[in-house]
This record gives structure tokens, C-alpha cells and sequence, in this order.
């Protein structure tokens, strides 16, 4: 991933755009992206989806690469009460937004997806992006299997309650992840097209679907504790 190149500035990531004719890949994310503590899925994003060989190439071809901070991640420290602690993200959600060379949105990916659909979508956001009636897949991309994704979206829904805690330490389940972000990009899909700029889009995202109001200053964290005694 080192040669990838990613801009936080939004202004010169259209401005090249621009002068590349490329759509621009915004990632939405909590945290910093240029700090080892972010949200779980832009940590996964980092270390696991955008090195994959067809991710990386499409990425670093046919997009310019954009992040922005949401808002800081929480963090918790967990003491094993013998002199060891560890530090973890605690909840949080990101999203991808693709912006046509003018900045205007023309598709959203909330959350984590798995390498193969995450590619599709993308290629398809990249054909709407430069206004083409059908989308073109790169020779790396076509003919690849799918068979496992298709699989996996004929599964039961994953059942769970998870409090915050647990989801910020348990490995992610990318196929459960890939099947209710789907969902959540219908409703995604359903929205456009849209006047709304990229960032009221991202809010709404934040807002309705990750249930985080960017404008809670707790995340929605600060709950009763369930098994609290009574005071």
C-alpha cells in the first residue's frame, strides 16, 4: 500500500481529479488514517483490503485517494490488573463516498465489505462518476469467482447483540459485514441522485444508518449499565 497516495486536503484531491479525470475516493472514517489508532474498519481497510492485489491496482489506477476524520475515535484501556494494559478503539464505523471530478456525490459504501464486493461496487460508482452507460471492468477484475460471496449472501442473518466493548475487541466478521452493509447501501442507493453535498451525505449516513450522530458527544456510549446494583 505505500505507493498508494492519499490526500486529506479535499480541495487538491479534486483539483487533481480534475486534471487526471478521475473520480475521487473519499474514505469518511473515526480517528486519523495517518494514526495506528483509528476505528476497526479503516484499520482492516489498511492492513487487509486495500493491499489486495485487485484493490490496490484499481485503487492506485483509477481513483484519487482522499481521507477525512469524522471525529476522534474513543479509546479504552483495558488493565489486566497485573501491571498490563492494552489500548483498543472502542466502537466506530467508516465509509467510502466516490465524488465525481466536481466533487459531487455519486455513491456511498457504508462499512466493511468483503475484497470482491467491494470491487464491484466500486467499479460500478467509477463508471457513474465518469459518465459511462455501462461499467468497465479491468482485465484484473473480470472473470473473477465470486462463488464464495454469492454463498455467502444465501446464509442466515447473523443473530448477535454485541455491546461496544465486545465489538471493539472481537475479530470482524467480514462476510456477516459484507451481508448488512449491503442492505445498508440499498438504502444507500436509494437516495441518489441526490443534491446533497458529500459531506451532509456523510452526516446522514452517520446519523440514520451507523446510528452515530457525529453531534453526540458520547457515541451513544454513555448508557446504564444494565447490571449496575440500584444506588
Amino acid at each position: 500500500m505505500t505507493d498508494l497516495v492519499w490526500f486529506s486536503d479535499l480541495e487538491r484531491a479534486l483539483a487533481e481529479a480534475r486534471r487526471t479525470r478521475r473520480p475521487v475516493l473519499s474514505l469518511r472514517l473515526l480517528g486519523r488514517f495517518d494514526e495506528e489508532l483509528t476505528c476497526a474498519n479503516s484499520r482492516f481497510f489498511k492492513r487487509m483490503l486495500y493491499p489486495e492485489p485487485r484493490v490496490h491496482r484499481l485503487l492506485r489506477e483509477a481513483f484519487v485517494l482522499h481521507w477525512q476524520s469524522v471525529r476522534p475515535v474513543p479509546i479504552v484501556t483495558i488493565d489486566f490488573g497485573d501491571g498490563r494494559r492494552i489500548k483498543r478503539t472502542l466502537t466506530g464505523n467508516s465509509l467510502h463516498v466516490v465524488l465525481d471530478p466536481r466533487g459531487r456525490p455519486v455513491d456511498a459504501l457504508p462499512g466493511l465489505f468483503d475484497p470482491d464486493t467491494f470491487l464491484r461496487l466500486l467499479v460500478r460508482a467509477h463508471a457513474i462518476a465518469c459518465g459511462q452507460p455501462r461499467p468497465t471492468l479491468p482485465p484484473v477484475i473480470a472473470g473473477r469467482p465470486r462463488r464464495a460471496v454469492e454463498a455467502s449472501m444465501l446464509a442466515p442473518t447473523k443473530h448477535m447483540v454485541e455491546s461496544s466493548l465486545l465489538r471493539g475487541v472481537m475479530p470482524i466478521d467480514v462476510a456477516a459485514d459484507t451481508r448488512e452493509n449491503l442492505e445498508l447501501h440499498a438504502r444507500v442507493q436509494a437516495m441518489f441522485p441526490t443534491t446533497w453535498s458529500a459531506d451532509q451525505l456523510v452526516e446522514w449516513i452517520y446519523r440514520e444508518l451507523f446510528l452515530m450522530p457525529p453531534d453526540d458527544p458520547a457515541l451513544g456510549l454513555d448508557v446504564a449499565d444494565p447490571f449496575a446494583l440500584p444506588a
